[in-house]
């Protein structure tokens, strides 16, 4: 089993890691904020979901900040990592969702494998954004703010590309 480990300012993240976590409860044992990981606790896991919103100009959230020197002393080589995000296309239409690619090139650059990884940009309007790789989104991505209502649908859709990757076609609902 894996765990789902999320980074939040304002408390919303923490219902989308929830239901997250309903959708691919074969493989999510647990969520908690990264806040209060120990970087053991991403060790031991071969799979792990990472995400949170974007903060500021693109940036990681402060818990994510907090925590970010530490991953540099975690070995990702053979696990797989699925990230989302949180944006508002509308108010951050600039920097929408940029800090999932600040995990994004972490978990490759430390040897992970990012699965789930192409998510497309359509149904959301925004100017830019550096999550962006070869035209698709690196992970999931929802806006509470906008879009609250297709939350559910853009994670169970997400939800299966993340358990064909891992070889799990079970429906974790």
């Amino acid at each position: 089993m894996g765990k789902l480990f999320y980074g939040t300012q304002t408390g919303t993240t923490e219902g989308v890691a929830e239901v997250i976590q309903k959708n691919l409860s074969t493989l999510v044992s647990e969520i908690k904020c990264i806040q209060f990981a120990k970087k053991e606790e991403l060790e031991a896991c071969d799979f792990l979901v990472l995400g949170g919103s974007t903060w500021g100009d693109g940036e990681l959230t402060d818990d994510w900040l907090d925590f970010f020197p530490q991953m540099d002393q975690i070995s990702f080589a053979g696990k797989k990592v699925a990230l989302f995000s949180l944006g508002d296309q509308t108010g951050y239409s600039y920097n929408f969702v940029s800090a999932m690619r600040i995990l994004y090139n972490k978990v490759i650059e430390l040897g992970g494998e990012v699965v789930a990884c192409r998510v497309s940009k359509e149904g959301f309007e925004f100017d830019h954004s550096e999550s962006i790789v070869d035209g698709h989104f690196v992970g999931l991505v929802v806006d509470e703010v906008n879009e609250p209502e297709l939350t559910e649908q853009r994670v169970q859709v997400w939800a299966q590309e993340v358990l064909r990757a891992v070889g799990n076609t079970a429906v974790a609902v």
